[in-house]
Parts: C-alpha cells; sequence; structure tokens
C-alpha cells in the first residue's frame, strides 16, 4: 500500500485505533505511523518513544481481553470530560497525549485493584503490594513494566488460590458424603441429620468444577469465595459426645490430654500411637471452633466485638450469617453443653478481603482437624459398639 493512502487511512482512526494498530509490531505499519505527522506527534520520532507506546497498548489490551471489558472505555463510566481514546486523532490537543497514556495507566491500576481487594493473594503465592493505608488496597504503581510484573503475580496467584480452593471443596464433598451423620454445612443453622445430603454433595463437586474451568483472570461469585471457613463442621451433639467418650476411655481428664511424650495414663496407653495424636490435634484446635456461652454483662461485651457474635455479645450457632440463629433464639434446639461458633468473617455484602482472623481461609490446619475429628470419633463410636 503507498505511504499516502495509509496516511489517508490513518486520518480516519481513532487513538484507541492507532493504538490497536501498534499491537500488531509490524515495521511497515511503524513507518507509516512514524512519517504520519500526527502520530509522530503522539508517539515521538524516534522508535524508543513508540516502543513505550507499544508495551503499554499490548498490556493494555492484554488485560481488558482477558477480563472482558472493552479496549475503550465507555462514556458513561469515563472520568474526564472527553473520551480522548475514542477521539479521532486529528481533534486530540497536544496536551493530551501523554494524558490518555496515564489514563490507560490508571484504569490498569484500577482493575488491578479490584482483583486484589477480593481475597488476600498473599497467603497464595503473590508478594505484598498493599499501600500500607488500608488492607483493601494496593499499593500505586507507577509503570507499565510494575504494572505487568504485578498483574502476573495476581494471575499466578489466583491460580494458585483457585487449584487450593476446588481441591479444598472436592475433600469436603468426601468427607460430608461419608460422615453425613456427624458433619454438617457450616452455614446451615439446624443442628438435626439430614437424611439426603446429595444434592449438597453434588453442589459443592459442580462448583469446583466450574472453578477449575473457569479462566483465572475472573472471580467465581459463588458462597465458596465469600466465607473464610471450611464448608463443613460437626454438629454439636457429636462434639459433646466425643468430649465424653474422650473421657470414658481415659483419653482426655478435663482438657488435658492425658498422654504425653513423657508420660502415658494408664487408659490412655491402651489406644494408639496415632489416635492420641489426633486427640492431642483435636484439644490443641478446640478453642479455635467452639466456646462457652458468656454468662455476665462483662463476657457479653468483651465478645461483642467479634465476627461470631451480634452487637449484643450474643453468640451465633453457625456461621455469622444473615441466616445465622443468636444464642437463646431457639428453643427447640438445646444450648446445654459445648458447641461449635466458627470465628471466621462472613457477610452478605460481597466478597471483600477481610481481616485476618485466627486462622487464615484455606489452611491445612483446619482439614487436619476435622480429620482427626472424625477418625478419633470413629474409633471410640466402634470401641463402643
Amino acid at each position: 500500500m503507498p505511504t499516502e493512502l495509509a496516511h489517508q487511512i490513518i486520518d480516519d482512526l481513532r487513538l484507541c485505533d492507532v493504538l490497536k494498530l501498534l499491537c500488531y509490531d509490524n515495521d511497515r505499519v511503524d513507518a507509516c505511523f512514524m512519517s504520519h505527522p500526527i502520530c509522530r506527534n503522539i508517539f515521538g520520532a524516534d522508535p524508543e518513544t513508540l516502543a513505550k507506546w507499544r508495551f503499554a497498548a499490548h498490556l493494555y489490551r492484554d488485560i481488558f481481553t482477558a477480563v472482558g471489558k472493552p479496549f475503550v472505555q465507555p462514556y458513561y463510566l469515563f472520568r474526564w470530560g472527553t473520551n480522548h481514546g475514542a477521539t479521532n486523532i486529528h481533534c486530540l490537543k497536544p496536551e493530551n497525549y501523554e494524558g490518555f497514556l496515564y489514563h490507560m495507566k490508571d484504569r490498569i491500576y484500577d482493575e488491578l485493584n479490584i482483583h486484589w481487594c477480593k481475597v488476600d493473594l498473599t497467603r497464595f503465592g503473590a508478594p505484598d503490594y498493599d499501600s500500607g493505608l488500608d488492607y483493601r488496597s494496593l499499593k500505586r504503581i507507577q509503570s507499565f513494566e510494575e504494572l505487568k510484573k504485578c498483574w502476573e503475580d495476581i494471575q499466578k496467584a489466583k491460580a494458585n488460590l483457585f487449584q487450593l480452593r476446588a481441591s479444598e471443596l472436592y475433600w469436603t464433598a468426601d468427607m460430608l458424603e461419608a460422615n453425613s451423620d456427624i458433619l454438617k454445612r457450616t452455614l446451615d443453622p439446624a443442628q438435626e441429620f439430614r437424611p439426603n445430603t446429595t444434592h449438597i454433595v453434588s453442589r459443592m463437586r459442580r462448583n469446583a468444577d466450574k472453578i477449575l474451568r473457569t479462566p483465572i483472570q475472573k472471580f467465581i461469585f459463588a458462597e465458596h469465595f465469600r466465607y473464610d471457613f471450611l464448608g463443613i463442621i460437626p454438629f454439636d451433639s457429636a462434639l459433646d459426645q466425643l468430649l465424653h467418650m474422650m473421657q470414658k476411655h481415659g483419653i482426655i481428664e478435663g482438657d488435658q490430654v492425658m498422654a504425653s511424650n513423657t508420660s502415658i495414663s494408664a487408659g490412655a496407653a491402651s489406644h494408639p500411637s496415632s489416635i492420641i495424636n489426633s486427640v492431642r490435634i483435636i484439644i490443641d484446635g478446640m478453642p479455635k471452633f467452639y466456646i462457652s456461652p458468656p454468662e455476665t454483662a462483662e463476657q457479653q461485651h468483651n465478645f461483642a466485638w467479634r465476627n461470631a457474635a451480634n452487637k449484643n455479645g450474643d453468640l451465633l450457632r453457625t456461621a455469622n450469617t444473615p441466616w445465622s440463629e443468636p444464642f437463646g433464639a431457639n428453643e427447640q434446639v438445646s444450648l446445654d453443653g459445648p458447641y461449635f461458633t466458627p470465628f471466621k468473617y462472613g457477610d452478605n455484602k460481597g466478597f471483600w478481603r477481610p481481616e485476618s482472623l485466627f486462622w487464615d481461609p484455606h489452611h491445612e490446619m483446619e482439614k487436619e482437624w476435622l480429620a482427626s475429628f472424625v477418625e478419633v470419633y470413629r474409633y471410640l463410636k466402634n470401641l463402643d459398639g
């Protein structure tokens, strides 16, 4: 194509169209841009300046293509008076050239910040990009090179997150399917055995499949990314029965394991060492999972700040969700004895990253604790016939 004809075509392009052409890395296209008077003013007369614009255009296009958003920001979302990316190159003022480059950088930063605020990705391999001012804010990044590095770090961490979350859901489904008589969904406020949990197990596995199929550039808007706790927990009655059986068989006395590395009681000595180790895991983890109801006004006040209590300090029987039942609200449920209160963050407002409380979500210690609980419960139940 003759250069003159190419210049006539360029005259009819918007700035965003020119940037798309830059992404082709074509020497002939570059030569036409460098010889075009307006493009030369925008991109500079030297290859280094053109390369800077090309790098920014590549990153800008790749990110918004990956997340399914338009190359040109819609007018109703545009912060400035004029959307320069959608403006013909002849209508741009020289002072807007660098301004649009800054706009591209700001839009990329805003997109990264959305991903960063969803969940604490530092737990899944991402470097710490926190601003230091707000745990829900990404630090300000100055260059396109740094933005690209941040984008890649976030995607690697999200890939780890998705893999771990899917693996956890598969594991949770298997545990609930095999132990539905003593385990329930953490979000289920009922403390009664449900004869049919097939639909719950199937939905967990479908969600795990969906997580693995979804591109890592996007988030799955489901309860499994909203709540920072394991999806299943034992019934309160199972906890009460387990503590009773451990005392009956001489494994614990009060809240102490009657077997240590140096001494073993006569009752505990008759049990396998693997069971004793699992009992230690259970006892050590108990304060993370349940607590006695507050009895005094001072105790209620101390509990009021927790996410597992309401504003009056009343403990919630299950996770802190809008569907949880407060302490004493359901007369049909016995509140005597120990019961589980997951001290985990959860609300119905969105998927923002919570402040850290106790254990981190997806922590292997939670799975280890639950597996130990089931192992010891089954072992002692078998002893009782």
